[in-house]
């Protein structure tokens, strides 16, 4: 039996840098709370924000639109975006979709 995994985010926020962690799985249901989450800190006046993907268990293609919308934004609107890759099978879109070699992947950096 597959269990789901319960959809959380998890914000941190030091200076004008942000981190959003998000666990379980990010699919049309969950996108807009992400979406929320990222107005909220730039809003709180993040100007760098990284999106921990680690914690991913599935991702669709709302979610990959998601972050291609905020890319294109976040060069428009003068703030950086970071990703963290999310683990297989979770990967997989971006990797499908060709999106992995546009989108800003970054190295996790945190202790």
């Amino acid at each position: 039996m597959i269990r789901a995994s319960r959809f959380e985010i998890h914000r941190e926020m030091q200076g004008d840098a942000a981190r959003l962690t998000v666990t379980g799985e990010l699919d049309i249901a969950s996108v807009p709370r992400v979406e929320e989450a990222v107005a909220k800190v730039l809003a709180e006046g993040a100007r760098s924000l990284i999106v921990d993907l680690s914690r991913l268990s599935f991702v669709d293609s709302s979610g990959l639109r998601m972050f291609i919308t905020l890319n294109d934004r976040s060069s428009g609107e003068g703030w950086s975006l970071g990703l963290i890759r999310p683990p297989e099978p979770a990967f997989s879109v971006f990797q499908i979709t060709g999106a992995e070699e546009n989108l800003p992947f970054v190295e996790d950096s945190s202790p």
